[in-house]
């Protein structure tokens, strides 16, 4: 199996002498197992690719170790993952001399071939999703005739992606995650197949992703960060019976689980991270329009960072040595493509430099800044968002824009009588006061508890009379990273992604030609020379959530529940504030490399079609050195039992069924409510005692009701029931639960699955998997 074994080298505790322990004692083979020699010996040499990313993720991980968090491995570690190996060696072995020769003689031209053609769906393109394109192009898939990946992430790159999320450059930033990541794996491999798109798969997007699409999948990998959106991808594999390789990490933890249909439980049937437990905030948590409290203090604890730290830390670089700064600048303008990279940062750093070398700025100066970011954050970009896409916007699809997971939002309007409002204020100014040198940092010295700076009466002293600033509309969407905006992140990405209707992209301005760019960049670096820093003190914020006077909490928590009461979400306290901004865990880089190493591990058996004893979930730990893998388990089957409220035995048809069935009644066209009903009978020998779609289970003004009932208690429902008989079944489902939360019938789908409960001629009750409803 997939085996790890440490072994400590051998002691014999009885002859340690008076010159200390004796050697290490040889490890002594009890029984050695012929066929194991054989299958290692065959392909010993053979270096593949999924082992060597898990190996290169855990020898750094141990690299790391030595800074002194956690212990190094110091003992031998074990895995083989022979389970890999076809059944019989491949006669078509032989190398030939290109870049899948490894993977050739591992399984054969049919196993190349069978990658190459292979068609999957990779669900985000984050840590996890770079680390998968990057062995998608390595081992070929989707780099044959027929063969594709498509990739789809409406998030758009950050600055702090680039840490952990290595397909990505600083160039790249503000750009999609999909197609940047796209481009970058083309490289490794230009045979890649790709399809990058930037469309958010959830319920509301399903036009997006017809049934010819599942259908033609023959895996999906997910590489999401939330268990949402997990369970809605599996639940989509489970109903079109596609595998799944699903995988997570949090830290230096991290899972794998494969999902083979009809051979494995999906992925709803086994535990979930706990979201609101000790197990933390991950950093890639969606940054969509945020529909959780939870995503707008992740938002705040980010725009600390963006606003307090980047900048002011690259300012520092050239107050301290503004030769060598000036120096680097000029070399990294000077490398292909690096001019958009070096103007993004003069463009942040020289102003911010002029306005600390010119002196003058006073506590009062802070507060004036502070005004204007409450301003750019909470009203500007707002109005900014609302002239874009309307209440009544719709994308090109003719859906509205407005629905789902995203919000129409609102504009605050600045009045420091209000607490949360005074708050965020004064944290700005505080926190500028602190960059600029006016107060030494919290980590020396912290502003007094009864300071005139903490007061609101300091802010009505500079702002009374102080109209706010004049709002321009612009007439292209806020594209995240910008200076001042900071980005909508739309649903996975920029918000106000409608990308001028299309599905959900932000649309940025047209860039700059390539000398105009040079010429700005020139003049900034001129400004740059000229200026003299001598005397400038710029001190970037280091966060510190456990220090209650340093006004970070006080700055995220304030940020939070502004941009919670832009979007309508109830607000959340100073303390929850503080202990969700303090867990948030990015991803870890050997994590990843890791992780998606034993995902690959599990697609090469996943291509060759092997029964479920091959396959092996796995829980890991790398800095606690603990590898636990098992063989995963087995669908659940229906049960008979009895059923205490209704008091009698409920019977399971068919007999063993389990959620990988379903039970299809199709006619070739549309029926009445009573040809459906007798059509199941005829099909399965069964009388429906409830027909109901599954939205009558969901809040709304739909939830209880049935489209049938045998034995209905209320008169007028027994009316209303046997008034429908003859009715379009179609027409019937969207008359009896309209106002659903979901879309019934999508254009162009010719199915609807529907629930029942059934009887058999002798009032035996019996359980079936849902049923298939299909008129085409």
């Amino acid at each position: 199996g997939n085996r790890t074994a440490n072994h400590s080298a051998a002691m014999d505790e009885g002859d340690a002498g008076p010159s200390g322990p004796p050697p290490p004692r040889a490890l002594e083979v009890d029984e050695l197992d012929g066929d194991v020699v054989r299958a290692v010996a065959s392909v010993a040499a053979i270096r593949l690719q999924p082992l060597c990313c898990f190996l290169g993720g855990v020898l750094a991980q141990e690299v790391v170790k030595l800074t002194g968090k956690f212990s190094p491995l110091n003992q031998w570690l074990h895995l083989d993952v022979l389970e890999v190996l076809p059944a019989e060696p491949p006669a078509d072995a032989a190398p030939v001399g290109d870049r899948y020769d490894e993977v050739r003689m591992l399984l054969g031209e049919a196993g190349v071939a069978a990658l190459g053609r292979a068609r999957t769906f990779l669900v985000g393109c984050g840590a996890l999703g770079c680390e998968f394109l990057k062995n998608f192009a390595l081992l070929g898939v989707g780099c044959a005739d027929g063969g594709v990946v498509t990739v789809t992430d409406n998030d758009r790159i950050e600055v702090s992606n680039l840490s952990r999320q290595f397909l990505f450059r600083e160039s790249n930033v503000g750009q999609p995650k999909s197609a940047a990541a796209s481009a970058a794996a083309v490289v490794m491999n230009p045979s890649l197949r790709i399809d990058a798109r930037e469309t958010l798969v959830a319920p509301h997007t399903e036009g997006s992703f017809p049934d010819a699409f599942w259908q033609g999948l023959d895996f999906v990998t997910n590489a999401l960060d939330n268990v949402k959106a997990r369970m809605y991808v599996d639940e989509r594999c489970v109903f079109y019976g596609k595998p799944l390789l699903e995988s997570g990490t949090l830290g230096t933890k991290c899972n794998v689980q494969v999902v083979v249909p009809k051979i494995t439980a999906s992925y709803a049937d086994g535990p979930k991270d706990a979201e609101d437990g000790d197990a933390g905030v991950p950093m890639c948590t969606l940054r969509n329009f945020p529909s959780l409290i939870e995503h707008c203090i992740e938002w705040a604890r980010a725009q600390l960072e963006d606003t307090f730290t980047a900048p002011f830390r690259e300012a520092k670089r050239y107050v301290d040595d503004k030769a060598a700064a000036l120096a680097a600048l000029r070399e990294a303008a000077g490398k292909p493509a690096g001019v958009p990279a070096a103007l993004k940062e003069a463009r942040a750093v020289v102003p911010l430099l002029e306005e600390a070398a010119a002196g003058g700025l006073d506590f009062a100066a802070c507060v004036r800044k502070a005004h204007g970011y409450f301003h750019a954050q909470f009203r500007d970009r707002i109005l900014q968002l609302v002239h874009l896409y309307p209440e009544d916007a719709t994308t090109s699809s003719g859906e509205r824009f407005w629905s789902g997971a995203k919000r129409f939002p609102r504009a605050a309007a600045l009045d420091v009588e209000d607490p949360t409002h005074a708050m965020l204020v004064t944290a700005v100014a505080n926190m500028f006061a602190c960059c600029y040198g006016l107060r030494p940092p919290p980590e020396e010295e912290l502003l007094p508890a009864d300071h005139e700076w903490r007061t609101r009466g300091a802010l009505r002293a500079v702002l009374d009379g102080v109209a706010p600033p004049v709002f321009v509309p612009s007439s292209a969407a806020v594209v995240e990273g910008a200076e001042g905006e900071d980005g909508e992140e739309g649903e996975a990405g920029g918000e106000g992604e409608a990308r001028d209707g299309k599905d959900g992209g932000a649309v940025a301005e047209a860039p700059m030609d390539v000398e105009a760019e040079a010429r700005e960049l020139e003049g900034l670096l001129g400004r740059l020379e000229a200026l003299e820093v001598g005397g400038v003190a710029l001190q970037p914020c280091d966060f510190e959530k456990d220090q209650d006077l340093n006004f970070h909490i006080d700055f995220i928590a304030a940020a939070a529940n502004l941009r919670a009461w832009n979007y309508r979400i109830g607000q959340a306290s100073r303390h929850k504030c503080k202990m969700i901004a303090g867990k948030i865990i990015p991803a870890i880089a050997t994590t990843t490399a890791a992780v998606t190493g034993l995902v690959m591990v599990e697609m090469l058996k996943l291509v060759q079609h092997k029964p479920l004893s091959a396959y092996k979930d796995s829980s890991s730990n790398l800095g606690l050195n603990m590898y636990m893998m098992q063989e995963p388990g087995e669908p659940v089957k229906a049960k008979e039992e009895y059923d205490p409220i209704m008091m009698t035995e409920v019977k399971c048809y068919p007999k063993d069924f389990t959620k990988w069935d379903q039970l299809v009644v199709n006619r070739g066209s549309r029926l009445t409510l009573r040809a459906f009903l007798e059509a199941f009978r005829e099909d399965t020998g069964l009388v429906v005692g409830d027909l109901y779609h599954a939205v009558a289970e969901a809040d709304g003004p739909q939830k209880g009701r049935f489209l049938f009932q045998q034995w209905a208690f209320k008169k007028e429902l027994k009316e209303l029931y046997a008034s429908k008989m003859d009715a379009d079944l179609l027409e019937w489902l969207q008359e009896r639960y309209e106002g659903s939360p979901v879309e019934l019938l999508p254009e162009g789908r010719a199915y609807v699955q529907l629930l029942v409960s059934a009887q058999n001629d002798e009032g035996t009750e019996f359980k079936t998997p849902p049923v298939l409803y299909r008129w085409a």
